[in-house]
């Protein structure tokens, strides 16, 4: 029988699944990252440990799983997008890794925004995303300005999914999904020399690897790696994608104008257009590349999703009881009486459907009658609304897939059927990004003969929820007060920074 391996190496989880070609998930095996968190503003992550339990991971998953290493077709690995992932000529990191939920480099883009805007508005239409902190383009200008002596011992720049697969393979390239983000020129998909000559970079065009599609073969397990894993020696491993476009690819989304949203540690909401069709550069738009060729998804991915969940458990449930959780929220009536969240509990702030850096969640309406349990589903309802701010532009009725942790709740997928007014696909399984990016595997290495066959065979439907749409007309009215609350706090939320920066000053 032949099995795929899906990688994720995810923020707050690492992650190996053995996928068979049902695309069903013979064997999980996960541990837990450790982000670093340094001040109000960074965030890091030990790329050493982190391959550490991602081998160990995989190992597990050949130990514990039914397959043997003949019989593993392919290898795909996805992670955690944009950061700056650095190594030297000898292939180890020259300090930690820079995640994407970094705020460091918020000088810097308000650098290409503001005092030099033409810089923002050429990297928006040369790469279809504007600048944004965590992003690669923003986070070696960063180095370049206040480490520019790590970042010249330095030789190649890389993707988290691009460290899991050199460490497999022991060589280093470039993948067009990721490197779409802010490196490549989505008009030829080569990298973006005249674009980073322009913004300073031109010293390190070097460090960006000329991308290969995501199906492609790069190279086989390594003999040391092979034994220590229990792998075969020269497994394929392909180049991979980044997470948000694997996870798309999972809950099977492949067709221009369909709906994507992953419920995870982002909140990714995706809409996919044919190339043809996309306007790079229009305001308030960023596009990253589909794993299908000529596929782009306009991609409105927030700092913060699942995470305001694990913060209200901590901190306001009382419970982490999830079924103890949906009594709470089904026990509120939409709109929790006036209160309204707003999830923007990042330290690097937001970037969609808007970016500020300076942005912070926020509690609006509490008073005396208020509950445990309203602000429980406030919260729910708070991501809920990001969403449907996110896909503003999406006609009601329209078919949204929706993936992720977030999806195992049913009483979630009612909420955000209700509050867009559309059907909510349920795919089986809970592993979407390793799935997508075992798809790409399972058609890379001749499983699957395209992209229709993997869906077809792959991808299955468990759940529909079908919209309330007496409670659409609620959320509607809800809508339009969470974004006018949101709009009028952006100049408070820079002058909350201004203050807490002077506060710092004085001690």
């Amino acid at each position: 029988m032949n099995y795929v391996i899906g990688i994720d190496a995810g923020t707050t989880n690492v992650k190996a699944v053995l996928f068979d070609l049902e695309g069903r998930e013979v064997q999980v095996e996960s541990m837990e990252n450790e982000p670093i968190y340094i001040g109000d503003t960074m965030v890091d992550m030990d790329m050493n440990l982190l391959w550490e339990r991602t081998a160990e991971c995989i190992r597990r998953v050949m130990e514990n799983g039914p397959a043997t290493p003949d019989e593993i077709s392919g290898i795909g690995v996805t992670g955690q997008g944009e950061g700056c992932w650095l190594i030297d000529a000898d292939g180890n990191p020259v300090q930690n890794s820079i995640l994407w939920c970094d705020a460091r480099a918020s000088r810097e883009v308000e650098f290409m925004t503001q005092e030099r805007a033409e810089l923002g508005e050429m990297m928006h239409k040369t790469t279809g995303t504007p600048p944004i902190a965590g992003g690669q383009l923003t986070c070696l200008l960063w180095m370049k300005n206040n480490r520019k002596e790590i970042l010249d011992k330095a030789s190649a720049v890389f993707f988290c999914k691009d460290w899991i697969r050199y460490k497999l393979t022991g060589v280093v390239t470039g993948e067009l999904t990721d490197s779409c983000t802010t490196l490549i020129d989505v008009q030829t998909e080569t990298v973006a020399k005249e674009l980073l000559e322009a913004v300073g970079l031109g010293d390190y065009i070097s460090y960006i690897k000329e991308p290969n599609a995501p199906s492609t073969i790069v190279g086989g397990v390594k003999e040391d790696v092979a034994k220590q894993l229990g792998l075969k020696e020269g497994t394929p491993v392909i180049a991979g994608a980044g997470d948000v476009c694997s996870t798309t690819l999972g809950t099977g989304v492949i067709h221009e104008n369909e709906v994507c949203v992953a419920l995870g540690t982002t909140c990714a909401n995706q809409i996919i257009y044919s190339k043809d069709n996309c306007d790079f550069g229009k305001e308030e738009t960023r596009f990253e590349k589909h794993p299908v060729k000529d596929l782009y998804m306009l991609f409105q991915g927030t700092m913060n999703g699942t995470p305001n969940i694990d913060w209200m458990l901590e901190n306001i449930a009382g419970t982490k009881d999830f079924k103890e959780i949906d009594k709470m929220v089904e026990s509120v009536p939409v709109g929790c009486g006036g209160v309204i969240y707003h999830p923007y509990l990042s330290v690097a702030g937001e970037r969609s459907p808007f970016i500020d850096p300076y942005a912070r969640a926020n509690f609006f309406g509490i008073s005396q009658p208020t509950t445990r349990e309203t602000l429980v589903r406030a919260v729910y309802e708070g991501i809920t609304l990001s969403i449907k701010d996110c896909l503003a532009g999406i006609e009601k009725g329209n078919k949204l897939f929706l993936g992720g942790g977030g999806a195992k709740s049913a009483v979630w997928a009612q909420m955000i059927a209700d509050a867009m007014g559309s059907p909510v696909y349920i795919v089986d399984g809970t592993e979407m990004g390793a799935k997508g990016v075992s798809m790409i595997a399972g058609v890379a290495t001749g499983m699957y003969k395209d992209y229709e066959e993997a869906v077809e065979k792959a991808c299955h439907y468990k759940h529909i929820y079908e919209p309330n749409l007496k409670n659409t007309e609620k959320y509607d009215l809800i809508y339009e007060l969470y974004k006018e609350i949101r709009e009028t706090m952006s100049p408070l939320w820079k002058k909350r920074h201004q203050v807490t920066e002077k506060i710092k000053e004085m001690d």
